[in-house]
């Protein structure tokens, strides 16, 4: 998936509300323990929700890039794991101590007194395990929300026993949108036997950008249908200057240039 798709700025939309949720979520632990709610500390939970939301539009980027499939589990999974090391990595990196002769030294500001205190490695661990316990929810709940409303289509195609024509050329024709440089003539489209057929001809000899461009379309086309329905996938680019209506005659044009109607 790439960043210029569209879809992507929705998926930042939930993180948004994955930020919204971990607030809420913190708040009512710290209501169930018995905080009370000072001005201080309402000026820096106003503070931290900011914080978490760019949190989580940062921990977006990798999750969109890297993610492929139809779980929302997964695209869980991936959320997890980028959210949850945006956080520990710097924790540890900058502020644990990995020196065992140092770390395990009383502070000087602690009482002889007092038996029991945490060191600061132990308050960094205690900080990346609620990090990390804190996270579930929020994360399960935008991922599972982030799949239905981006790929809503892709439930309804699930109750259909085979793909039908008009499903996949309109999830092609999604696909296409945003995605095509000036140099591409028409995109076809043939899907027998599970087997789907992209062919990109262009005016020129395609580069590997070209090649890569008609890879994301495949892509997301395949990503819109369960992965037994699609899983074939041959991708055609080359130069051609046929007319374009002898380059259709068995295949669907998904997408034509203006001025080569």
């Amino acid at each position: 998936m790439k960043l210029t798709d569209k879809r992507f700025w929705k998926f930042e939309a939930m993180m948004l509300l994955c930020g919204v949720i971990l607030l809420c979520q913190m708040l009512v632990v710290l209501l169930c323990n018995g905080v009370e709610f000072e001005s201080c500390n309402g000026a820096a939970l106003i503070l931290l929700f900011p914080a978490l939301c760019l949190s989580f539009a940062i921990s977006g980027v990798p999750t969109w890039l890297v993610y492929k499939g139809n779980s929302w589990l997964r695209l869980a999974g991936w959320l997890y794991l980028f959210s949850a090391l945006l956080l520990i990595m710097p924790l540890l990196t900058f502020l644990f101590d990995w020196n065992p002769v140092t770390a395990n030294i009383r502070p000087d500001n602690i009482p002889a007194d007092e038996g029991k205190y945490f060191t600061d490695n132990e308050f960094i661990i205690m900080i990346c395990a609620g990090w990390a316990a804190l996270l579930i929810i929020p994360v399960l709940i935008t991922s599972y929300l982030t799949k239905r409303w981006i790929v809503n289509k892709r439930w309804i195609v699930k109750m259909i026993p085979d793909i039908t024509p008009g499903y996949l050329l309109d999830s092609a024709r999604r696909a296409v949108k945003g995605n095509v440089s000036p140099n591409v003539r028409a995109i076809l489209m043939n899907y027998t036997h599970n087997h789907l057929i992209l062919k990109c001809y262009l005016d020129s000899i395609p580069t590997d950008i070209d090649r890569e461009m008609l890879s994301d379309i495949a892509g997301e086309i395949v990503g819109d249908f369960p992965p037994n329905e699609i899983p074939t996938v041959t991708e055609i680019c080359e130069a051609s200057n046929v007319e374009i209506p002898k380059l259709g005659v068995c295949d669907s044009f998904v997408y034509i240039r203006n001025n080569e109607l």
